[in-house]
C-alpha cells in the first residue's frame, strides 16, 4: 500500500510529466508550422523589377552556394564600389592582390568566430544563433575567379540595381569612428583562413533572418527575382531553377 505522505509527490511528478509533455507537443507543432511556412513561402515568387530591352546590365555577379549557405559573389571592385576598401587585402592571412572576386555572406557572430566547422557546433551556439540570441557578422572571402565546385547562379544588373546592392550589403556593415569595417578576428585557432575574414555587422541571426534571408532581401532591394520568403538556399536557388 502506497503511504499517504507519498501521494503529494506522485501527484507532482505527474503534472511535470504532463507540462513535459505539452511543451514537446507546442515544440513539434512550432516545428511543423514552420516548415510548412517555410516551404510554401520559398516557392512563391518575387518577380524581378521590368526593365527595358535596350538597358544595359553590365554588372555580373553570382548566387553561390556552400551547404545551408549563400553569399553574393561580386567583383572585388568595379566602378560602382571598391570592396577593397571595406575588406583591405592586408587584413588577409595571405594578402594576395590578384584575387579579383569577393564572397560575401551574413550571419550569426558567435557561430562565424567559434565554428570552423560542423563537428564544432555546440548546443548553445545552435540555440542562441536560432533564437536570436547573438549578434550578426559579414564574412568575407576572396576568390581568384568563379568556383566550379558547388551551385551557383549567374545574375546580371544595370548599374542602378547594382548600386542599390552595394547599398544594402553596406548598410549591414558596421564602421568605426574613422569609418572603417570592424575585423571582428584576425585568425581563428587551429584554423587556415588565407583570403578571407569576418565583420561586425547589423542585425540579429535567427530562424526567422537566416544568412539566406539577408540574400533574399538583397535581391529584393536590387530587383531581382527572389522568394517571398526563405530561410534557406534551396529556397532562392529553386526561383532560379537550379
Amino acid at each position: 500500500m502506497t503511504q499517504p505522505s507519498n501521494l503529494p509527490f506522485f501527484r507532482y511528478a505527474a503534472k511535470g510529466l504532463n507540462v513535459v509533455r505539452w511543451l514537446i507537443m507546442v515544440f513539434v507543432f512550432g516545428l511543423l508550422c514552420y516548415a510548412l511556412f517555410a516551404a510554401v513561402s520559398a516557392v512563391i515568387p518575387v518577380k524581378a523589377e521590368q526593365l527595358s530591352a535596350e538597358e544595359a546590365r553590365p554588372y555580373e555577379l553570382y548566387l553561390l552556394k556552400s551547404g545551408p549557405h549563400t553569399d553574393f559573389l561580386l567583383k572585388a571592385r568595379t566602378d560602382v564600389h571598391d570592396w577593397r576598401l571595406d575588406f583591405p587585402y592586408a587584413n588577409n592571412a595571405n594578402p594576395d592582390t590578384s584575387l579579383t572576386w569577393l564572397a560575401i555572406g551574413w550571419g550569426d557572430k558567435n557561430f562565424y568566430l567559434n565554428t570552423p566547422t560542423w563537428a564544432d557546433l555546440t548546443v548553445s551556439t545552435a540555440v542562441a544563433a536560432a533564437t536570436g540570441l547573438g549578434t550578426a557578422g559579414i564574412h568575407a572571402s576572396y576568390y581568384y575567379g568563379i568556383p566550379n565546385d558547388r551551385p551557383i547562379v549567374q545574375l546580371q544588373l544595370t548599374r542602378n540595381q547594382y548600386m542599390r546592392l552595394c547599398s544594402y550589403i553596406s548598410r549591414s556593415l558596421i564602421a568605426d569612428a574613422d569609418g572603417k569595417r570592424i575585423m571582428l578576428q584576425p585568425l581563428l585557432a587551429g584554423v587556415n583562413f588565407d583570403h578571407d575574414r569576418y565583420y561586425d555587422a547589423h542585425g540579429r541571426y535567427s530562424m526567422i533572418h537566416t544568412c539566406n534571408t539577408w540574400i533574399n532581401n538583397g535581391l529584393k532591394a536590387s530587383g531581382q527575382k527572389a522568394c517571398l520568403w526563405t530561410g534557406f538556399a534551396e529556397g532562392l536557388f529553386y526561383q532560379y531553377g537550379h
